[in-house]
């Protein structure tokens, strides 16, 4: 299996996903805001603000990839094309800390980047020594770059059948993203909350459980409201 892969198994597994219309995120007691990071040229540069919600010191790491999809799924590369700063964090109990991220690219964005900041809380070593369970929580927040030129997203649906199951395919043909919630086709739920994202010239998809029906008729929720299609 290549790094590549192994990096995108591995955030799968383990993220915290954010929700769809929150501007802050908190689990454990780390506190992080915002949920989703853009910036438009030529604006180069972006702030994340942690907040220490406990009683104890929190140490973490945070990392940039770039993001893209291939055959439906998600890739985080490591990438030098944006960087963080301080890579390495320590937030005192009810402090907050600013971490600033900033496109290093010489070349203007091309319609839209995508990446994504990885944010990890490193478990309290004195409390794994006092044999407490130490659970290390994984935050990862969207972060796009985009141009005044950036087309906006256009969706088109369709149907794949891979080793005797079905998908519906979601193809942005737009150069931003996509961010989609509540899933249905043919009037059933396929993904309810957040289901994911569409990134620009890109493919996603989900599985359809169950025979399909001879309604391909799709809807579901993006960032600038309900859209509706049809599958071919």
């Amino acid at each position: 299996m290549s790094t590549v892969s192994k990096i995108a198994i591995t955030l799968a597994a383990m993220s915290l996903w954010l929700g769809f219309s929150a501007t802050t995120a908190e689990a454990g007691s780390l506190n992080v805001s915002p949920t989703k990071l853009e910036v438009f040229s030529p604006q180069q540069a972006a702030a994340l603000t942690l907040r220490n919600m406990g009683e104890r010191p929190i140490t973490g790491q945070v990392r940039v990839f770039a993001w893209r999809q291939e055959d439906g799924e998600d890739i985080l590369e490591p990438t030098e094309a944006v960087v963080v700063s301080p890579p390495m964090i320590d937030v005192h109990p009810g402090a907050d800390y600013t971490i600033r991220v900033v496109r290093a690219a010489s070349t203007p964005v091309a319609g839209e980047e995508a990446y994504r900041l990885v944010i990890d809380e490193v478990p309290d070593a004195v409390a794994r020594r006092n044999g407490v369970i130490a659970v290390a929580i994984r935050y990862v927040i969207p972060l796009f770059f985009d141009s005044p030129e950036a087309e906006q997203a256009r969706l088109a649906w369709s149907l794949s059948h891979v080793k005797g199951k079905t998908f519906l395919m979601a193809r942005n043909d737009g150069d931003r993203r996509a961010q989609l919630r509540d899933v249905s086709f043919g009037g059933k739920p396929i993904a309810r909350g957040l289901a994911g994202y569409v990134l620009g010239h890109s493919e996603s998809s989900w599985e359809l459980r169950g025979k399909t029906s001879a309604d391909h008729s799709v809807k579901a929720v993006t960032e600038n409201g309900p859209i509706s299609g049809a599958a071919d």
